[in-house]
This record gives structure tokens, C-alpha cells and sequence, in this order.
């Protein structure tokens, strides 16, 4: 199940990211998933939501648009400001 890596590598790229802002909070990453990618977006959001649980960066929220090529793709970031 190669999308625990997939979901990890993607909490990596949130961290690095909020390194940045020390006193923002991630909330929401979205990412784009080709249908021909290989990936099961289920699957992802399964194990996003397990990485995430009980982590530094609980509740973060995984948001999964698809797309028609084979394409992975980190979309955006929404943080939130104290």
C-alpha cells in the first residue's frame, strides 16, 4: 500500500511549509490525483487520517480533487493565524 507513503510524504511537505510560519496552524491541504496515477484516493484519505491522528499536526484536513491524467500534485495549503 504505497499511499502511506504517499500520505506521509505529504505530511512532510506540510511540515515543512508550516516551518516557515511558526505561528500558523495547518488546516487543510488539498492534493490532485490523476485517475491514472495509481493511487486509490480512499485509500490515501484512509491513511492521511491515521498519520494525522494523535500527531503535531491534528485535526489537519486532506481535501482530494481528481483529474484526468497521471498527475500528483500538491495544490494548496490553508493555514490559519493566531
Amino acid at each position: 500500500m504505497h499511499e502511506v507513503g504517499i500520505a506521509a510524504g505529504i505530511l512532510d511537505a506540510v511540515r515543512k511549509e508550516t516551518a516557515m510560519r511558526p505561528a500558523a496552524r495547518a488546516v487543510k491541504v488539498g492534493v490532485r490525483i490523476g485517475e491514472m496515477a495509481g493511487i486509490d484516493p480512499e485509500s490515501l484519505a484512509f491513511c492521511f487520517e491515521a498519520l494525522v491522528k494523535g500527531s503535531d499536526l491534528e485535526p489537519l484536513a486532506l481535501e482530494i480533487h481528481r483529474a484526468p491524467a497521471d498527475e500528483l500534485e500538491f495544490v494548496f495549503l490553508e493555514l490559519e493565524e493566531p
